[in-house]
Order: structure tokens, then sequence, then C-alpha cells
């Protein structure tokens, strides 16, 4: 069952603003800035598609992508990852 204080995030979350590879088990991660992923790991059907190396596709700003997210490296920008 899920923790019904996910959504306000009061389970906490990490500040991602580098390139390294982060992992854990969050449920949306929240663009802070123009950013640009590197990879994400997730239940998201092709999301592989807008990380570099396909389209490399910039979330601006207060953009969020919401799923089941247990990996992410930025190329830029930073994102906002919270936790389940």
């Amino acid at each position: 069952m899920a923790n019904e204080y996910r959504g306000l995030g009061l389970n906490g979350a990490i500040y991602i603003n580098d390139t390294a590879t982060y992992t854990g088990d969050f449920f949306c991660i929240v663009a802070t800035e123009d950013t640009v992923l590197a990879s994400l790991t997730s239940n998201i059907d092709n999301i592989a598609d807008i990380c570099t190396g396909q389209d490399a596709t910039t979330l601006s700003a207060n953009t969020a992508i919401y799923g089941r997210i247990t990996g992410v490296t930025l190329t830029s920008g930073a994102v906002i990852a919270y936790k389940m």
C-alpha cells in the first residue's frame, strides 16, 4: 500500500544537480530548471526516448514526471526526486 503522504513530499526527496547516477524508490521527479536527462529507469514505457542519445528533450522548469522511478542520471540541469 502506498503511503498517503508521498503526494505531499512528506517522505522526503533528493535534490539532484550533477551527473552522478542516483538510485532509490521515487514516485516523481520535478525539474527545478531546464533539465536534460541522461537516463531514467522507471515503469514508464519508452521513457528512454526523451533522454540523451535519443531525443535529448529539454524538460522546462517545473515539469514533473510521475511513475515508479528507480534511477535517474542528468546530462544538465537539476531535479527534485520525491521518495515513495
